[in-house]
């Protein structure tokens, strides 16, 4: 009897230690982190000002105050740089994105404000801004509302799209020169002519035929609106023929691949019930909202939000930041299950709190492998300035810092796709998301119990892409454009699995020699490519596939020492790769 109690209480300890091991927890340390700011802000921006690896925090403020720049110091302490650096000016300031629109390798910033004129900040790569408003020729005296900086015609230089309450959008094509000029109109980018009432917008490949496409949401019922790119250098309004023009009061805008089926699926927060869109190869939008469990609580009032895997299991997840002194609705943390639903966490996460929220975005600010959440808002019982460190338990994880050379250097506007295992996982690069803020530019994945990576392959903003091998997991890995395998593909279309299949090669780890299981569609000629770890090219085989059979290729290594190779299977149609390790 004493054994079969003892087995009963190891059994609940057992399920416990589970429950524990799976929790996703987060933890306020606003008061200990030196962030003193404490005010009516509305939008928050994320990023390295200084190069130092290390993201810094730009609040922007309302009610005569000034913008708040707060760097980096390691270990989640920040240090107030607002005037030192010379951007903590005083402005009616609502919105704040950072992109380096002159290609000298540092980020510079666009204030957007509430009243009076938005200011352009050029970084000085010395740890200071200066205004060059007057001479950019970006003058805006209109209320700004989402904005975000996007290369949307290829040529390598950011231009700045500013989403404005009443007025036509505009869209500044950057000149290259430290100039802009306002093509919106010529283009079919400028929204709504008459009364818009623009709220949240952002960027995004959504068809995924490599270049960037505008969404935004409106409020009253106005219906959201997509504008798609097209070849011959303008925008379509697709808004009624994708399903997206939902009559809802919307407010902040997310994308993320709520599946994991190589699309990127939209979410909105909106006054009352949110919006789960979810995205089809035909472009196609159903609205999932009530199956999925993502409207959040009757009567809220949904401003910032973004998906980020919040417990690096591989899923993306919903956070909401919401203005609780409109309905007396807290914030929301939804958890992707898997299966096209979410979970919604309690008060015991420590993400859902009583904040009166605004703007809101993430990073990993003590580089510790998972994601941290920075919120703002107006005053309330907790605070207006939240900074959650993720305590979640922990997973392994990836994370990549892309880089081009002499133009749009931080890759913005590049769609990621990443293969381990069975599964693809994918996330973008964009300069102004969720509500008047901006995320890290750093791209995160979570793996769960994932310790193999296939690769990954970055579709660069101009519509080329790469394969990189050889990545490690519970690190960031550096994609430098150039160092990685070119495919002549420029679309999704090529990856998605119906085309091929590589299963995992056996035996493996191997000695002297292992076999590829290959299945494709069709009969194609392909090339089979063999990498070391440093992803230099040891040797090349011309492949026949033929379609509805299992091709086996059996690959003799005995001339090869000991080590990690990757095996790549290329063809004018798809690049599929495995990671194979040879033991003499």
């Amino acid at each position: 009897m004493i054994i079969f109690r003892h087995f009963i209480l190891f059994l609940i300890l057992a399920m416990f230690i589970k429950i524990l091991r799976g929790a996703t927890l987060f933890t306020d340390i606003t008061i200990d982190t030196g962030i003193l700011f404490s005010g009516a802000s509305e939008g928050v921006c994320v990023f390295d000002y200084n190069n130092d690896g290390m993201d810094d925090i730009l609040f922007t403020t309302r009610n005569g105050s000034s913008n708040h720049l707060y760097r980096n110091e390691g270990n989640m302490i920040f240090m107030d740089v607002s005037f030192e650096s010379n951007i903590g000016v005083t402005m009616e300031a609502r919105t704040a994105v950072a992109g380096d629109f002159d290609n000298d390798g540092d980020l510079d910033v666009f204030i957007g404000a509430t009243v009076g004129e938005s200011m352009l900040f050029e970084n000085t790569g010395e740890g200071t801004f200066q205004d060059i408003t007057d001479i950019s020729g970006i003058n805006i005296s209109d209320q700004v509302r989402g904005s975000s900086w996007v290369d949307h015609d290829k040529d390598g230089f950011l231009d700045l799209y500013v989403g404005l309450l009443y007025e036509p959008n505009k869209l500044f094509k950057n000149n290259g020169d430290g100039t802009f000029v306002d093509v919106a109109q010529n283009i079919g980018a400028a929204g709504p002519l008459t009364a818009g009432i623009i709220m949240g917008l952002g960027f995004i490949d959504y068809d995924r035929d490599g270049d960037q496409d505008l969404f935004i949401t409106q409020d009253n019922n106005n219906g959201n609106i997509l504008l798609r790119y097209e070849d011959y250098g303008a925008y379509t309004d697709v808004s009624a023929i994708s399903q997206i023009d939902l009559d809802v009061m919307g407010m902040g805008v997310a994308f993320g691949d709520i599946d994991r089926d190589g699309l990127f699926d939209f979410y909105t927060t909106n006054l009352y019930e949110n919006s789960l869109l979810l995205n089809s190869i035909s472009g196609v939008f159903l609205d999932i909202s009530t199956s999925s469990g993502t409207e959040d609580i009757p009567g809220s009032m949904g401003w910032g939000t973004f998906f980020f895997d919040a417990n690096n299991d591989g899923w993306v997840d919903i956070y909401n930041n919401n203005e609780t002194a409109f309905g007396g609705v807290i914030n929301s943390l939804m958890i992707n299950q898997g299966d096209q639903t979410f979970n919604m966490l309690n008060y015991e996460s420590g993400a859902v709190i009583n904040n009166n929220g605004y703007g809101s975005a993430f990073s990993d600010f003590d580089q510790d492998g998972d994601l941290d959440m920075i919120l703002v808002g107006h005053p309330s019982s907790s605070g207006s300035i939240n900074l959650l460190r993720n305590d979640s338990d922990p997973q392994n994880w990836i994370m990549f810092k892309l880089s081009q050379l002499e133009q749009n250097i931080y890759g913005v506007g590049s769609t990621i796709e990443l293969y381990h295992g069975n599964t693809r996982q994918l996330n973008f690069i964009g300069a102004g998301n969720g509500y008047c803020s901006q995320n890290t530019l750093n791209v995160h994945f979570g793996l769960g119990q994932e310790t193999i990576i296939d690769s990954v392959i970055v579709f660069w903003p101009d519509g080329i892409s790469e394969s990189f091998s050889g990545l490690v997991f519970n690190e960031i890995n550096y994609l430098n454009r150039g160092s990685g395998i070119a495919i002549l593909s420029t679309t999704s279309e090529s990856f998605l699995p119906e085309e091929i299949r590589l299963n995992d090669p056996y035996p493996n780890p191997f000695n002297n020699s292992t076999t590829l299981e290959i299945q494709v569609e069709k009969d194609t000629k392909s090339k089979l490519h063999i990498y070391d770890l440093k992803g230099q090219g040891i040797a090349t085989f011309n492949v026949q596939l033929q379609k509805s059979i299992m091709n086996h290729y059996k690959i003799n290594f005995s001339d090869f020492p000991s080590g990690i190779y990757f095996v790549n299977i290329q063809s004018s149609e798809f690049s599929v790769m495995k990671k194979i390790t040879l033991l003499k």
